[in-house]
């Protein structure tokens, strides 16, 4: 696959070779392979399997390194490296602008305009990815057919937005425009809840009844896999909104566990019924719709 990069992108520099940022580097390339792919990290030994597997074309130690030639910056460290990241890459050259991968934007995008300032900054957040972490499991086809949120601010310039919406959307994905607090509300509840109770499934059962656990388990705890580091900066940067949607799951839980309590057959029918009907009707429908569009 080959087109014209959007906005003449010809130099890109990925902080963090993972899986995403792995993958953006393979799809980068992927659709234009005169892009050069700069790749940052903290161990030599990720970034060298990123060049091994072509995700990147040189790698570096230091964000500043690259940053003479640099047209963009993906930030796909855990979020809690933003900021150090962010100081290096204010020596960028004019013009360059940054965005991010990372699953929290207030907090990156309070710090992104005190530090990089307003016009060279807008949050992304692709909602791609799995519990797998490293290069070794990226991949150029991870993006394509998924969304990914922009969280502008109304300071951000709107070409710079049109930018990073251009790139997303050049590589596959369907972009959605959020502020940043209401990115955080909803991904508490609909990415961050998830993990949390994958993680505490994982924590009930005895040894002995692991020993029996068959698919349905497996595929309900899935999430638990995940990168602890960055699912610490997650929830210590998303706290707020965290809490909340553990309110509102605890209101949940206990109105279940009363129907559980009586007895009430038919309620709990009640309540399978209306969660089977919103998931088939919604997320089961709509993910599949957009893998079979790009397909």
């Amino acid at each position: 696959m080959s087109a014209d990069s959007p906005d003449n992108l010809r130099h890109v520099t990925v902080v963090g070779v993972g899986l995403l940022g792995g993958s953006a580097g393979l799809a980068l390339k992927a659709h234009d392979p005169t892009i050069r792919v700069a790749g940052v990290g903290r161990r030599m030994e990720s970034l060298r399997k990123g060049l091994e597997m072509g995700a990147i074309d040189t790698a570096h130690l230091d964000l500043t390194e690259p940053a003479a030639t640099t047209d963009l910056v993906i930030l796909a460290t855990p979020v809690g490296a933003f900021e150090r990241h962010m100081r290096a890459a204010a020596a960028l050259r004019v013009g360059a602008i940054v965005t991010d991968v990372g699953s929290t934007k207030a907090g990156v995008v309070r710090i992104a305009g005190r530090i990089l300032g307003h016009g060279r900054f807008v949050g992304s957040h692709p909602m791609a990815g799995s519990e797998q972490r490293g290069p070794a499991f990226a991949r150029a086809d991870l993006f394509a057919g998924a969304t990914c949120i922009l969280t502008p601010t109304r300071q951000t310039p709107p070409e710079v937005t049109a930018r990073v919406e251009r790139l997303w959307r050049w590589m596959g994905m369907r972009t959605v425009r959020m502020a940043p607090g209401a990115h955080d509300r909803a991904v508490a509840r609909i990415s961050h809840l998830p993990h949390a109770l994958a993680s505490l499934l994982m924590r009930l059962p005895g040894r002995r009844d692991l020993d029996v656990a068959a698919s349905g388990f497996r595929d309900a705890t899935r999430l638990a896999s995940g990168d602890t580091e960055m699912w610490r900066d997650i929830f210590l940067t998303n706290r707020r909104h965290i809490l909340a949607a553990f309110d509102d799951f605890e209101e949940e839980l206990l109105a279940l566990r009363d129907l559980v309590d009586l007895g009430d057959g038919p309620g709990l029918q009640r309540f399978f019924a209306a969660a089977k009907k919103r998931r088939d009707s919604t997320v089961a429908r709509a993910i599949v719709d957009r893998r079979v569009a790009v397909e």
